[in-house]
């Protein structure tokens, strides 16, 4: 009986070091777009967060095996099975290291700013003018505003207006058709569209 016990306390010992390693490999850093686009982040040792929410990161400090210079210069971080995306990287956002986290990604890779976001990134987003029509979306959640990212033309993210996604999904004319019979436009219909023209793009 004993002998038993302790084979199933080893075995315990054995899958909760597995998972402990599979926990700490899915931690990373995108040091460069290179890396982003082939998914190979650098190992990240720690990280000392200054707040976190459902969408969003802001990182105080960051130890990985690969050496950067700051991280606000870093392109994105893996991070418990997510992947956020540096904000720096869009000409909106004064922001330092800030991440959001990407609801989409593939070739085209999407993150949403809501009202969730702090006041200063909202207003930075356009969330307080009246200039912005087509770029903020409402949803169920309130405003809703999209960047995405076209990982064959750089990095640097673009707000996703409606024209753009309609000018994106011309590729696939089905898509397209079935977008512009839509009648209840969403934040969630935007990413549901870029997921499936993502789908599309892997199959060819």
């Amino acid at each position: 009986m004993k002998i038993i016990i302790t084979k199933i306390f080893i075995i315990g010992l054995i899958i909760s070091n597995l998972n402990a390693q599979e926990s700490k490999e899915n931690n990373g850093i995108f040091m460069n777009f290179e890396q982003f686009k082939l998914n190979q982040p650098c190992p990240l040792a720690s990280i000392d967060l200054k707040k976190r929410s459902e969408l969003f990161l802001s990182v105080d400090d960051i130890e990985s095996e690969c050496k950067f210079k700051k991280v606000n210069k870093i392109i994105a971080i893996s991070f418990e099975n997510e992947i956020y995306y540096n904000m720096r990287f869009n000409v909106e956002f004064l922001t330092k290291n800030k991440f959001s986290k990407l609801l989409v990604k593939g070739k085209y890779c999407a993150f949403k700013v809501d009202e969730s976001y702090p006041k200063n990134i909202q207003g930075q987003a356009g969330f307080n003018t009246g200039g912005l029509i087509g770029a903020i979306i409402l949803g169920p959640n309130g405003k809703n505003k999209i960047y995405y990212l076209d990982t064959s033309k750089g990095y640097k993210t673009k707000v996703l207006t409606k024209n753009r996604l309609k000018e994106i999904l011309s590729q696939e004319k089905e898509l397209l058709d079935a977008f512009n019979k839509e009648k209840d436009v969403s934040a969630e219909l935007y990413l549901n569209y870029l997921e499936k023209l993502n789908k599309k793009v892997e199959n060819r």
